[in-house]
């Protein structure tokens, strides 16, 4: 299947797709939100059968994971992208307090993690699971019989993660499948899943180079924390104090942009390329660019990244770059099959340049 028709699935019917790069954690006992806080970046103010994104550095204030952090009575479950099971461990036992009363559990060996994602993501559930999901709160999540149902994603669509038992995850995929093609969607990969996050604005550990970045650079300070101390937080103090020099902006372009590329001004080099790819809900390519600070400002048409023999033009914008269709959509009113009632304005409002 094309990255084309993968698009398709999630922005206009419902995407399937396999988190297999995603860990699943479980921390328990009576510290064990104690335990997490201190590793990760933001503050845990969030209450049981909730969810908190928040990020985990290293000690160059660089994210090295991306976490949603979920307490569950006495117990927090973590899902985890960008560190392994051992790597977060290590850095458990190096940053929390050893005296704290904590087991750490792997949960994947048990559990599978299946995603959906789409405008009508939530009628698959509603057949599979209840009826119920429809008013299932974004950030939150419930046990069922067979697992936990995450109320996520990062599609900018309608947005489901499914903690599943391993005996029972075949039997799963294969239901939910075939009733994620009844309305018009399909499984769809990461690199797809990746592709709408950007175009959203969300993070990823995987969406351009993070090297010698910081969540001041990356506009992710939301997710630092000003009460406490924890990894990396001595180097982001010392970034805030000697300023930074560029920013984190969105792009659109025609085509041959690709990451590590120039970008030129007028009269000057202003940044780089970190991450670059191909919309069809655009028709061009969408991406970040890292520019200097007096220029970093979506709205800016006179930059462009040289290539052999011409000159790629780019224009900065804001995220999210598209309209979703899940804005449009209402559980309680629409559906699949009255699609054609839905008001669909075009993705792309805006031109190329």
């Amino acid at each position: 299947m094309s990255i084309e028709d993968e698009y398709r699935s999630v922005r206009y019917g419902a995407a399937l797709s396999r988190m297999d790069h995603v860990g699943l954690l479980r921390i328990r006992g009576d510290d064990a939100l104690d335990a997490v806080d201190a590793v990760c970046s933001g503050d845990l103010w969030v209450r049981d059968g909730r969810m908190l994104q928040t990020l985990i550095l290293d000690e160059r204030g660089q994210p090295v994971a991306d976490v949603y952090v979920c307490p569950d009575y006495d117990a927090c479950i973590l899902m985890v992208e960008g560190m392994t099971t051992e790597q977060f461990s290590t850095c458990l036992a190096r940053n929390a307090d050893p005296d704290l009363e904590i087991a750490l559990e792997d949960l994947r060996p048990e559990h599978e993690l299946i995603s959906l994602h789409g405008p009508y993501a939530w009628e698959v559930l509603s057949k599979w699971l209840t009826p119920d999901i429809i008013g299932l709160p974004y950030l939150s999540f419930y046990g069922f019989d067979r697992g936990t149902c995450f109320r996520a994603g990062k599609t900018g669509e309608y947005g489901y993660d499914l903690v599943i038992r391993s005996e029972d995850a075949q039997d799963a995929r294969r239901e939910l499948l075939e009733l994620v093609r009844s309305v018009g969607g399909s499984e769809v990969s990461l690199g797809t899943l990746d592709l709408c996050a950007l175009e959203n604005g969300f993070f990823s550990v995987r969406n351009g180079s993070v090297e010698g970045l910081t969540p001041v650079e990356l506009q992710l300070q939301w997710r630092l924390s000003a009460r406490k101390q924890f990894p990396g937080s001595a180097a982001i103090e010392a970034r805030r104090a000697t300023g930074i020099s560029r920013r984190l902006t969105y792009f659109v372009a025609r085509d041959g942009v690709n990451p590590g590329d120039q970008v030129r001004g007028p009269d000057a080099p202003v940044g780089e390329v970190m991450a670059a790819a191909f919309s069809p809900g655009i028709g061009g390519v969408v991406g970040t660019v890292l520019l200097d600070i007096p220029v970093a400002y979506p709205g800016i048409d006179e930059f462009f990244v040289p290539n052999e023999g011409s000159a790629q033009p780019i224009r900065t914008v804001s995220s999210p770059l598209i309209v979703n269709r899940s804005l449009l959509v209402n559980p309680h009113h629409h559906s699949y099959a009255t699609r054609e009632d839905v008001l669909n304005p075009p993705m792309w409002e805006g031109s190329l340049p």
